[in-house]
Protein backbone atom coordinates (compact mmCIF):
# COMPACT_ATOMS: atom_id res chain seq x y z
CA UNK A 1 0.00 0.00 0.00
CA UNK A 2 1.43 3.40 -0.97
CA UNK A 3 2.02 6.16 1.56
CA UNK A 4 -0.73 8.18 -0.13
CA UNK A 5 -3.28 5.36 0.11
CA UNK A 6 -2.33 4.76 3.76
CA UNK A 7 -2.77 8.44 4.51
CA UNK A 8 -6.14 8.51 2.70
CA UNK A 9 -7.37 5.48 4.63
CA UNK A 10 -6.34 6.97 7.96
CA UNK A 11 -8.03 10.23 7.01
CA UNK A 12 -11.27 8.38 6.22
CA UNK A 13 -11.18 6.50 9.52
CA UNK A 14 -10.58 9.71 11.47
CA UNK A 15 -13.43 11.38 9.60
CA UNK A 16 -15.80 8.54 10.38
CA UNK A 17 -14.90 8.65 14.07
CA UNK A 18 -15.35 12.42 14.08
CA UNK A 19 -18.83 12.09 12.67
CA UNK A 20 -19.91 10.75 16.02
CA UNK A 21 -22.86 8.49 16.77
CA UNK A 22 -25.57 8.07 14.17
CA UNK A 23 -28.63 8.95 16.26
CA UNK A 24 -31.02 9.46 13.34
CA UNK A 25 -34.20 11.26 14.35
CA UNK A 26 -33.52 10.92 18.07
CA UNK A 27 -32.85 14.12 20.02
CA UNK A 28 -29.27 14.61 21.14
CA UNK A 29 -28.77 14.70 24.90
CA UNK A 30 -26.03 14.71 27.52
CA UNK A 31 -22.48 13.37 27.15
CA UNK A 32 -20.68 11.78 30.08
CA UNK A 33 -18.70 8.74 31.20
CA UNK A 34 -20.19 5.58 32.69
CA UNK A 35 -19.06 4.88 36.25
CA UNK A 36 -21.43 2.04 37.11
CA UNK A 37 -23.59 -0.50 35.30
CA UNK A 38 -26.20 -2.61 37.05
CA UNK A 39 -29.39 -4.63 36.55
CA UNK A 40 -28.44 -5.24 32.93
CA UNK A 41 -30.32 -2.15 31.77
CA UNK A 42 -29.27 0.76 34.01
CA UNK A 43 -26.21 3.02 34.02
CA UNK A 44 -24.80 5.64 36.33
CA UNK A 45 -22.79 8.50 34.80
CA UNK A 46 -19.97 10.58 36.21
CA UNK A 47 -22.27 13.62 36.30
CA UNK A 48 -24.47 11.78 38.83
CA UNK A 49 -27.28 11.00 36.40
CA UNK A 50 -28.83 7.53 36.45
CA UNK A 51 -29.94 6.24 33.04
CA UNK A 52 -32.60 3.64 32.29
CA UNK A 53 -32.05 2.19 28.82
CA UNK A 54 -35.13 3.13 26.78
CA UNK A 55 -37.27 0.43 25.16
CA UNK A 56 -35.48 -2.55 26.70
CA UNK A 57 -35.36 -4.48 29.98
CA UNK A 58 -33.05 -7.19 31.26
CA UNK A 59 -33.25 -9.95 33.86
CA UNK A 60 -32.40 -8.61 37.30
CA UNK A 61 -31.97 -9.60 40.92
CA UNK A 62 -32.32 -13.34 41.40
CA UNK A 63 -33.85 -13.93 37.97
CA UNK A 64 -32.33 -16.42 35.58
CA UNK A 65 -29.53 -14.88 33.46
CA UNK A 66 -29.43 -11.67 35.57
CA UNK A 67 -25.71 -11.93 36.36
CA UNK A 68 -24.84 -12.55 32.71
CA UNK A 69 -26.97 -9.59 31.59
CA UNK A 70 -25.23 -7.27 34.04
CA UNK A 71 -21.85 -8.61 32.94
CA UNK A 72 -22.68 -7.91 29.29
CA UNK A 73 -23.73 -4.35 30.10
CA UNK A 74 -20.51 -3.76 32.04
CA UNK A 75 -18.42 -5.17 29.20
CA UNK A 76 -20.10 -2.89 26.66
CA UNK A 77 -20.34 0.38 28.57
CA UNK A 78 -18.42 0.60 31.87
CA UNK A 79 -15.85 3.45 32.01
CA UNK A 80 -16.66 4.52 28.47
CA UNK A 81 -17.80 7.83 27.04
CA UNK A 82 -21.48 7.85 26.11
CA UNK A 83 -24.00 10.11 24.45
CA UNK A 84 -27.66 10.04 25.48
CA UNK A 85 -30.37 10.44 22.85
CA UNK A 86 -34.10 10.74 23.38
CA UNK A 87 -37.10 9.46 21.45
CA UNK A 88 -39.86 9.80 24.04
CA UNK A 89 -40.32 10.69 27.69
CA UNK A 90 -36.94 11.88 28.98
CA UNK A 91 -37.20 11.53 32.73
CA UNK A 92 -38.53 9.17 35.37
CA UNK A 93 -39.09 10.57 38.85
CA UNK A 94 -39.38 8.22 41.80
CA UNK A 95 -41.11 8.91 45.07
CA UNK A 96 -40.18 12.13 46.81
CA UNK A 97 -37.66 11.83 49.65
CA UNK A 98 -38.19 13.36 53.08
CA UNK A 99 -36.09 16.36 52.04
CA UNK A 100 -38.36 16.98 49.04
CA UNK A 101 -35.94 15.77 46.37
CA UNK A 102 -36.74 12.94 43.97
CA UNK A 103 -34.73 10.02 42.67
CA UNK A 104 -34.77 11.21 39.05
CA UNK A 105 -33.38 9.15 36.18
CA UNK A 106 -33.05 9.63 32.44
CA UNK A 107 -34.82 7.28 30.00
CA UNK A 108 -32.59 7.30 26.95
CA UNK A 109 -31.03 5.53 24.04
CA UNK A 110 -27.31 5.28 24.72
CA UNK A 111 -24.48 5.51 22.21
CA UNK A 112 -21.10 4.28 23.41
CA UNK A 113 -17.65 5.27 22.18
CA UNK A 114 -15.45 2.16 21.95
CA UNK A 115 -11.74 2.09 22.73
CA UNK A 116 -11.08 2.34 19.00
CA UNK A 117 -13.19 5.48 18.69
CA UNK A 118 -16.15 3.80 17.01
CA UNK A 119 -19.60 4.75 18.27
CA UNK A 120 -22.24 2.04 18.66
CA UNK A 121 -25.86 1.93 19.83
CA UNK A 122 -25.94 0.12 23.17
CA UNK A 123 -29.53 -1.13 22.97
CA UNK A 124 -28.77 -2.71 19.59
CA UNK A 125 -25.77 -4.60 20.98
CA UNK A 126 -27.53 -5.88 24.09
CA UNK A 127 -30.63 -7.09 22.24
CA UNK A 128 -28.62 -8.68 19.41
CA UNK A 129 -26.53 -10.60 21.97
CA UNK A 130 -29.58 -11.86 23.84
CA UNK A 131 -28.65 -9.90 26.96
CA UNK A 132 -31.89 -7.86 27.03
CA UNK A 133 -35.43 -8.05 25.71
CA UNK A 134 -37.52 -5.36 24.04
CA UNK A 135 -40.02 -3.48 26.17
CA UNK A 136 -41.63 -0.61 24.26
CA UNK A 137 -43.96 1.71 26.12
CA UNK A 138 -46.66 4.13 25.02
CA UNK A 139 -44.35 7.06 25.72
CA UNK A 140 -41.12 5.41 24.49
CA UNK A 141 -41.21 3.32 21.32
CA UNK A 142 -39.21 5.23 18.69
CA UNK A 143 -36.94 2.28 17.85
CA UNK A 144 -39.27 -0.59 18.80
CA UNK A 145 -39.69 -2.05 15.31
CA UNK A 146 -35.95 -2.34 14.72
CA UNK A 147 -35.27 -3.75 18.18
CA UNK A 148 -38.06 -6.34 17.93
CA UNK A 149 -36.56 -7.56 14.65
CA UNK A 150 -33.15 -7.92 16.34
CA UNK A 151 -34.72 -9.75 19.26
CA UNK A 152 -36.41 -12.22 16.91
CA UNK A 153 -33.04 -13.02 15.34
CA UNK A 154 -31.42 -13.51 18.75
CA UNK A 155 -34.30 -15.72 19.90
CA UNK A 156 -34.14 -17.86 16.74
CA UNK A 157 -30.39 -18.33 17.25
CA UNK A 158 -30.93 -19.00 21.00
CA UNK A 159 -28.37 -16.37 21.95
CA UNK A 160 -27.93 -15.37 25.56
CA UNK A 161 -31.13 -15.44 27.61
CA UNK A 162 -33.08 -17.01 24.75
CA UNK A 163 -31.22 -20.29 25.26
CA UNK A 164 -32.88 -20.51 28.70
CA UNK A 165 -36.30 -22.15 28.91
CA UNK A 166 -37.38 -19.37 31.28
CA UNK A 167 -37.46 -16.80 28.49
CA UNK A 168 -38.87 -18.74 25.60
CA UNK A 169 -42.26 -17.41 24.47
CA UNK A 170 -44.97 -18.73 26.76
CA UNK A 171 -47.99 -20.72 25.71
CA UNK A 172 -51.32 -19.32 26.84
CA UNK A 173 -51.66 -21.98 29.54
CA UNK A 174 -48.15 -21.33 30.88
CA UNK A 175 -48.75 -17.56 30.90
CA UNK A 176 -52.01 -18.06 32.79
CA UNK A 177 -50.31 -20.27 35.37
CA UNK A 178 -47.53 -17.73 35.91
CA UNK A 179 -49.96 -14.83 36.21
CA UNK A 180 -52.03 -16.64 38.83
CA UNK A 181 -48.92 -17.66 40.76
CA UNK A 182 -47.61 -14.08 40.88
CA UNK A 183 -51.07 -12.59 41.54
CA UNK A 184 -50.01 -9.05 40.67
CA UNK A 185 -51.65 -6.02 39.12
CA UNK A 186 -50.33 -5.82 35.55
CA UNK A 187 -50.12 -2.02 35.85
CA UNK A 188 -47.63 -2.24 38.71
CA UNK A 189 -43.94 -1.95 38.02
CA UNK A 190 -43.10 -5.25 39.70
CA UNK A 191 -45.45 -7.34 37.50
CA UNK A 192 -43.37 -9.82 35.42
CA UNK A 193 -42.95 -8.90 31.75
CA UNK A 194 -43.25 -11.87 29.40
CA UNK A 195 -43.59 -12.79 25.73
CA UNK A 196 -46.58 -14.95 24.80
CA UNK A 197 -47.55 -16.69 21.57
CA UNK A 198 -50.98 -18.09 20.80
CA UNK A 199 -54.23 -17.68 18.93
CA UNK A 200 -56.98 -15.17 19.65
CA UNK A 201 -60.34 -16.85 20.25
CA UNK A 202 -62.49 -13.73 20.41
CA UNK A 203 -61.82 -10.01 20.08
CA UNK A 204 -64.12 -7.56 21.84
CA UNK A 205 -63.77 -3.80 21.57
CA UNK A 206 -65.74 -1.41 23.75
CA UNK A 207 -65.87 2.35 24.09
CA UNK A 208 -62.70 2.69 26.18
CA UNK A 209 -61.11 -0.76 26.25
CA UNK A 210 -60.52 -3.96 24.32
CA UNK A 211 -60.16 -7.59 25.41
CA UNK A 212 -58.64 -10.36 23.31
CA UNK A 213 -59.53 -13.75 24.80
CA UNK A 214 -56.94 -16.38 23.96
CA UNK A 215 -57.34 -20.03 23.03
CA UNK A 216 -55.75 -22.55 25.35
CA UNK A 217 -56.48 -21.26 28.84
CA UNK A 218 -58.68 -22.85 31.47
CA UNK A 219 -62.44 -22.62 30.89
CA UNK A 220 -62.87 -21.35 34.46
CA UNK A 221 -60.18 -18.66 34.12
CA UNK A 222 -59.95 -17.32 30.54
CA UNK A 223 -56.74 -15.54 29.61
CA UNK A 224 -57.05 -12.13 27.95
CA UNK A 225 -54.89 -9.44 26.45
CA UNK A 226 -56.32 -6.10 27.58
CA UNK A 227 -55.92 -2.54 26.38
CA UNK A 228 -57.68 0.25 28.21
CA UNK A 229 -57.65 3.89 29.26
CA UNK A 230 -55.04 6.14 27.65
CA UNK A 231 -53.35 3.13 26.10
CA UNK A 232 -56.58 2.27 24.27
CA UNK A 233 -57.14 5.85 23.12
CA UNK A 234 -53.59 6.10 21.72
CA UNK A 235 -53.52 2.58 20.20
CA UNK A 236 -51.87 2.56 16.78
CA UNK A 237 -51.23 -1.17 16.36
CA UNK A 238 -53.23 -3.88 14.57
CA UNK A 239 -56.99 -3.28 14.46
CA UNK A 240 -58.06 -5.01 17.66
CA UNK A 241 -61.57 -5.83 16.46
CA UNK A 242 -60.16 -7.80 13.51
CA UNK A 243 -57.95 -10.20 15.48
CA UNK A 244 -60.41 -13.01 16.19
CA UNK A 245 -58.72 -16.23 15.04
CA UNK A 246 -55.35 -14.53 14.48
CA UNK A 247 -52.08 -16.06 15.61
CA UNK A 248 -50.18 -13.43 17.59
CA UNK A 249 -47.10 -12.70 19.65
CA UNK A 250 -47.68 -10.33 22.55
CA UNK A 251 -45.31 -8.86 25.10
CA UNK A 252 -46.48 -7.24 28.29
CA UNK A 253 -46.86 -7.37 32.04
CA UNK A 254 -48.63 -10.40 33.51
CA UNK A 255 -51.39 -9.79 36.01
CA UNK A 256 -54.68 -10.95 37.49
CA UNK A 257 -57.97 -9.06 37.59
CA UNK A 258 -60.93 -10.55 39.45
CA UNK A 259 -59.11 -13.91 39.52
CA UNK A 260 -58.70 -13.90 35.71
CA UNK A 261 -55.13 -13.89 34.29
CA UNK A 262 -54.22 -11.26 31.70
CA UNK A 263 -51.49 -9.29 29.96
CA UNK A 264 -51.81 -5.53 29.83
CA UNK A 265 -50.69 -3.93 26.55
CA UNK A 266 -49.47 -0.33 26.49
CA UNK A 267 -48.64 0.23 22.83
CA UNK A 268 -49.26 -1.30 19.41
CA UNK A 269 -45.62 -2.38 19.05
CA UNK A 270 -46.26 -4.93 21.81
CA UNK A 271 -48.58 -6.96 19.58
CA UNK A 272 -47.42 -8.77 16.42
CA UNK A 273 -49.74 -10.66 14.07
CA UNK A 274 -47.94 -13.79 12.88
CA UNK A 275 -48.38 -15.64 9.63
CA UNK A 276 -49.30 -19.31 9.92
CA UNK A 277 -45.84 -20.42 8.76
CA UNK A 278 -43.86 -17.77 10.61
CA UNK A 279 -41.37 -19.35 13.04
CA UNK A 280 -41.73 -18.62 16.75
Amino acid sequence: MTVWRTFALLTCLVALAACGPQIGDLERGEEARVVRAYNGDTLELDNGLRVFLAEIDAPRGEEDYAAQAQGELEAQALHREVLLAYGGTRRWAGRAREDGTTNEAAIAHVFVKSEGGRWFWLQHELVARGAAFVRPRRDNHARAEELISLEAQARAAERGMWARRTYRPLSVRAAADQAIAVNANCLRGDAPFRVLEGRVATARVFQSRAALTMDGASDTAPFTLVVFGENFNAWDGPALSSLGGARIRARGALGVYRDAPQICLEHGSQLEVLTENQPT
